[in-house]
């Protein structure tokens, strides 16, 4: 155990049980990571106490059952939304790059390497690693340990009007000096802490080896005194799904969580006025059972066109404009769906119309009218103008690069710190050193410039994981993680812009922790592809390869987060029959998956060519597979779904369910034929019953 460190279990009436981290005294710390306490699963349960039972009682399982290897799940969670999530067991681990391993860079945590040193054993699978939340199944019994740290920031304007937050759920974050003797007070000046940037704590870790879990803290550059919370974490059980799902929503103040996000919503009228039970659902719920009403209250979905699956880079203003021109002219899911509907329809930009990484200003070949001229026409469409920005990176040969090599984030040998690598853009990439003033005045002038100027209204932040990167800050003072969320706090007050209209943040290659707090519009997988696999990176072990399968394998894994902790982009859907090699069978399952564990619904057809290739034989028209996935979206609108994985034995293979039990099936994402449940579910399929 770490002297430094006291850990101390918190159950206040009408909250959940939590672990508070206490510094024993002052210290910085100057490690990658900091050991916060290792503790058995039978000793949370223990210290569960009724709800332990009740639990025990309504499932049928008995706690201990979650301490055996050959009769648990665990639930992972990767660093950040490319990164594997999903339930595993026995001995399987997340695949890694072993050859290319630059890769990794894509869904590693920041200190990895220190991660897997604690994480190794002599002659034995390493250590389970998961991030910001870690879950055991046994049955319908379900334990999960939760990093409480993601209450929504509201930003400066809610310093003198805490007690609004509160009352619309907002979950309690509770800064880093805030908490004393009484933890149970809350006092006004601690809930306007709750609010600021300052509040958020260093991003959690878990490693487990059998009954034993231990937790670390991503704390490098953080100073801490005597007293302070260094972290919390909230220990759930609950007897099915939906309870951890209800309970997971009141942690995190489901209820009014995603209020900044409800204008862009296909049914933002409908979700007013619903009710929430932050307690979660009843002791008797089981698998696919748990109480009739969600506890989170947001409906409808996020959509439209993104330009990347259509064009890649390959994008000018003569090719996005013909896009523009087409996307309302014919039946494309985009104008079927949301347009002709009257719903919020987004038309996003994405890579290709900057002049470089690093250098955010439109390229003037291809783009010679500006990009102000292009959100103005897009408007003019009444539709909302997105645009794609990776803000932390820039490459070598940027100009930004050469003219101030201050700002890039170096090591302690002063090389800079390698954020990726790219070959679409030249090979390696570089970020920001986000502790500079310098930098931050430079992003806020960004983003002022792309709102403001420009016009844009909804904004995909792609790469965000480079933020939190590991180097020499040469600038403020302070953790990885402090500068990010001053960052991202900075960022947020451009969420309206100068004119008044609102404005929304797809964060996307995010860290979940401690971007969640800030843009809770959030990619939920590796990026698709229009093809079921990438075989060549899927056979060095890239854990984030682009691949339909692996998109929706990790959209399946943190659908529990949807709608509680996060709105979740599962990445486009295909209905074409051109420049894809996935079969109609695929399509469906990709489009079905996002529908059913996601809130925002993209498509990259191209909208001019729509229908003009004819289907093989034995495969749907472009027009016709529209309408039939449009004819599933309206029988399934009004549930909400489930997923677990089926079988401990056999992997890629789930039962999902809806909350009132009306919908069930199976998803097969194997290369072979499985039997779930005694039924026969083809590769690359899916059953589904009762719609």
């Amino acid at each position: 155990m770490n002297p430094t460190i006291e850990a101390t279990f918190q159950k206040i009436p009408g909250d959940v049980l939590k672990i508070l981290f206490r510094a024993c005294e002052d210290f910085s710390c100057d490690e990658p990571l900091l050991e916060l306490g290792e503790f058995e699963v039978r000793e949370l349960c223990h210290a569960l106490g009724n709800e332990c039972r009740a639990a025990e009682e309504a499932s049928g399982q008995k706690a201990m059952a979650l301490e055996r290897l050959r009769s648990r799940f665990v639930w992972i969670n990767g660093w950040q939304s490319w990164s594997f999530a999903g339930e595993i067991a026995g001995m399987e681990r997340p695949r890694r790059a072993f050859y290319k391993r630059v890769l990794n860079v894509f869904v590693d945590h920041p200190a990895e390497v220190a991660l897997r040193q604690r994480a190794r054993r002599f002659l034995h699978r390493h250590d389970i690693i998961s991030h910001f939340m870690l879950g055991l199944r046994s049955g319908d019994l379900r334990l999960a340990l939760v990093s409480d740290n993601v209450a929504r920031y509201m930003g400066t304007s809610a310093i003198g009007a805490a007690g609004v937050g509160r009352a619309s759920g907002t979950a309690s974050s509770g800064s880093a000096t805030d908490e004393k003797a009484d933890d149970s007070a809350v006092s006004g000046a601690r809930l306007v802490d709750t609010f600021g940037a300052s509040s958020y704590l260093p991003p959690i870790s878990f490693l487990l080896r059998g009954s034993k879990i231990r937790i670390f803290a991503y704390a490098e550059g953080g100073n801490f005194r005597r007293g302070q919370i260094v972290a919390r974490v909230a220990v759930l059980i609950a007897p099915g799904y939906f309870a951890l799902k209800d309970k997971v929503a009141g942690l995190w103040g489901a209820h009014g969580r995603f209020e900044g996000l409800r204008w862009l919503s296909s049914e933002a009228q409908s979700a007013k006025g619903a009710g929430f039970e932050g307690g979660g659902a009843s002791s008797g719920s089981r698998a696919g059972q748990g109480s009739e009403e969600p506890a989170h209250p947001f409906h409808g979905v996020i959509g439209g066109y993104a330009s990347w699956y259509n064009h890649y880079t390959a994008i000018d203003e003569r090719i996005i404009g013909a896009d523009l021109a087409s996307i309302g002219a014919n039946n494309n899911i985009v104008n079927n769906y949301f347009i002709r509907r009257g719903r919020p329809t987004v038309f996003q930009i994405d890579d290709g119309w900057e002049l470089a990484i690093g250098d955010w200003e439109a390229h003037p070949e291809k783009f010679p009218s500006g990009m102000a001229a292009l959100a103005c026409r897009i408007r003019d469409k009444n539709l909302i103008p997105g645009l794609w920005l990776a803000p932390f990176l820039l490459m070598p040969d940027s100009k930004t690069a050469k003219a101030h090599p201050e700002w890039i984030l170096r090591d302690k040998d002063g090389a800079p710190v390698r954020a990726g690598w790219n070959p679409n853009w030249g090979g390696d990439v570089w970020c920001l050193d986000l502790s500079l003033p310098e930098v931050e005045a430079n992003l806020t002038s960004l983003f002022d410039m792309v709102v403001n100027e420009w016009g844009y209204r909804y904004l995909k932040l792609d790469f965000l994981y480079a933020g939190l990167m590991r180097g020499a800050f040469a600038g403020r003072k302070g953790g990885a993680w402090e500068h990010y969320a001053r960052i991202m706090a900075r960022i947020l007050e451009f969420s309206i812009a100068a004119d008044g209209s609102p404005v929304a943040f797809l964060s996307c290659g995010a860290p979940i922790e401690s971007t969640a707090p800030f843009m809770p519009l959030m990619r939920s997988g590796a990026d698709t592809r229009e093809h079921w696999e990438w075989p060549q990176l899927r056979l060095i072990g890239h854990q984030g390869r682009p691949s339909a399968k692996l998109n929706m394998q990790d959209s399946i894994g943190r659908a529990i987060l949807d709608k509680t902790l996060l709105l979740c982009d599962p990445d486009v859907i295909f209905c074409r029959t051109e420049r894809t090699s996935l079969k109609d069978t695929e399509k469906f399952l990709v489009g079905m998956v996002a529908a059913m564990f996601g809130s925002q619904i993209m498509s990259s057809d191209d909208p001019a060519g729509f229908g003009r290739v004819p289907p093989q034989s034995g495969q749907l028209s472009e027009a016709e597979f529209t309408n039939q996935i449009l004819d599933w979206y309206q029988r399934i609108e009004s549930k909400e779904f489930g997923v677990e994985r089926s079988s401990l034995r056999v992997r890629e293979v789930y039962r999902f369910f809806s909350r009132d039990k009306a919908v069930y099936g199976m998803i097969n994402l194997s290369d072979r034929e499985q039997f779930s449940d005694g039924a026969p579910v083809p590769k690359h399929s899916m059953l589904i019953f009762g719609a």
